[in-house]
């Protein structure tokens, strides 16, 4: 897997990746990740890819706030199914 390019980002660090003819995008926020991956052809090449990403951002954010919410009730037993006192 080489890196293809990094996405300034001003909370997260955000990687473009290609490997096995695909595209990886990669976010990270502290210890979350999401990597969505595009096949390399007919995706518009690196340029278009780096668009995408930066379109991603929104939805991605919003997952990384979910995640962190389940990543803490996880971790701390507070779980609908089993709530805290």
């Amino acid at each position: 897997m080489r890196t293809v390019a990094q996405i300034p980002h001003r909370a997260m660090r955000i990687v473009v990746q290609e490997w096995n003819e695909k595209y990886h995008i990669q976010f990270v926020w502290g210890p979350l990740e999401q990597t969505y991956r595009f096949p390399v052809e007919g995706s518009g090449g690196l340029e278009a890819i780096k668009a995408l990403a930066g379109r991603l951002v929104p939805e991605v954010e919003q997952v990384f706030l979910r995640m962190k919410e389940a990543r803490a009730q996880s971790l701390h037993g507070d779980s609908p199914e089993n709530p805290a006192p």
